[in-house]
């Protein structure tokens, strides 16, 4: 099988090479989502019992794969429906090496021996179930569940729960409480610090936990689409005197219909687990992993902080070293200016003094008289030669003080006060 499913020919390869249920669980979806999308892009797969005769040695004539003329918007369909299914093989993959690797590369060294411990005991533990009504103990599920009519309406919006980060439609509330209380009370078996903060900005709360020193957030929804709905006209003169840019908001975004659920997890940054209902299996049957993703989000989260950590300490020393080789380019510089400077200086001193010691020479006899013209202007000269000699304060230093706003921004004991609060 090919590392990648890029084309048409990929699929077909992987499709005859392996059984179709096998190669459906490496994406992570359902065989029969697999088979719509060989349906779809006319992608022929083994009939009934090919793979039994193939197991038993028989050749079988494979289905050659047709030519089909795919319009532009096809093409561009099925392209994203194959980035979609390498995609999802990516997360699978990365999900089998979380659940079935415990030397998984932990970089914070202070807490390697804590992570790893966390990470085995989780995947020894005996599958879960959901709880039912009867053991619901958390007062937020309770009042959620009081919340919902729980009379199987769909309603045009989602009703927010308030103190728990769920969003469903009545028809799901009822599995969505029993799901948030089953992972409620894994925390308290765990004694992982679970807390709900209420955002001033946004109308719905955010629930998170704190492992190994990371923020972890999770929530409940359900799938949504958007609805496009226009505007007034009186809304639109609304919108007009109160946003000079932007974008019109014209979407709402509506349950599905379809009861499905789905819990992602994810931290503040880009790392991110969910599970959903796929085919038969329900998100119920995955709480183990549920709370393995927890660990393995904040595995990554760690690492990712540490290397954040270093990327920083990596950009500042190369903002000092930039600063260092600026601050020698200066000084270069500025030594080469002065030595210009001198020269011209010495060479100004040398013209001047011949010329003084000419006139000198020419006037001798009245140079002598102290009170003499010329014996005054002789002295004067001397004075301004002087001034010219660019040794009259002392040799040259290679050492040439800084201005201040360097000395302000790189010192000798800059990479101690770099690392001093680390």
């Amino acid at each position: 099988m090919n590392d990648e499913i890029k084309s048409r020919e990929d699929l077909y390869s992987a499709v005859w090479l392996k059984p179709t249920m096998k190669l459906a669980e490496e994406f992570g979806i359902s065989g029969r989502g697999l088979a719509k999308l060989c349906e779809r892009l006319k992608i022929p797969v083994p009939p009934r019992g090919y793979w039994r005769k193939f197991s038993l040695g028989q050749t079988i004539k494979k289905t050659p794969l047709p030519k089909v003329e795919f319009t532009r918007y096809d093409l561009w369909k099925n392209q994203t429906a194959l980035d979609d299914l390498e995609r999802r093989r990516k997360v699978a993959k990365e999900r089998s090496e979380m659940f079935n690797n415990p030397e998984i590369e932990v970089k914070d060294k202070n807490l390697q021996e804590t992570i790893l411990k966390t990470l085995q005991d989780e995947q020894n533990r005996m599958p879960i179930g959901i709880v039912s009504e009867q053991e619901i103990v958390s007062s937020q599920v309770k009042n959620f569940l009081n919340i919902h009519s729980r009379n199987k309406h769909i309603l045009p919006f989602f009703q927010h729960s308030g103190n728990l980060a769920i969003e469903v439609s009545d028809n799901c509330a009822l599995r969505a409480g029993l799901l948030m209380e089953t992972v409620l009370q894994g925390f308290e078996e765990r004694n992982w610090n679970f807390t709900i903060e209420k955002e001033d900005a946004s109308h719905q709360a955010r629930m998170f936990v704190y492992l190994f020193g990371q923020k972890i957030f999770f929530h409940i929804h359900e799938p949504v689409v958007n609805k496009v709905v226009p505007l007034t006209e009186q809304e639109m003169e609304v919108y007009k005197k109160n946003h000079r840019y932007g974008r019109v908001p014209m979407n709402n975004y509506i349950p599905t219909a379809t009861s499905r659920l789905v819990l992602a997890i994810h931290n503040s940054n880009s790392v991110r687990q969910s599970w959903e209902d796929r085919g038969k299996r329900l998100i119920e049957a995955s709480i183990k992993e549920i709370m393995l993703g927890f660990v393995h989000v904040a595995i990554k989260s760690s690492n990712e902080a540490i290397l954040a950590f270093e990327r920083e300490q990596r950009l500042k020393l190369e903002r000092a070293r930039k600063l260092e080789e600026e601050r020698l380019r200066k000084l270069e510089t500025k030594r080469y200016e002065r030595l210009i400077a001198d020269s011209e200086a010495y060479r100004l001193m040398q013209k001047f003094q011949n010329y003084v010691e000419y006139v000198k020479n020419q006037a001798q006899g009245q140079a002598a008289e102290p009170d003499s013209e010329i014996s005054k202007w002789l002295e004067w000269a001397q004075t301004k030669i002087n001034d010219l000699n660019p040794l009259k304060n002392g040799y040259p230093k290679f050492s040439i003080d800084d201005p201040p706003e360097i000395e302000n921004n790189f010192s000798t004991s800059f990479f101690d006060d770099l690392f001093r609060d680390h």
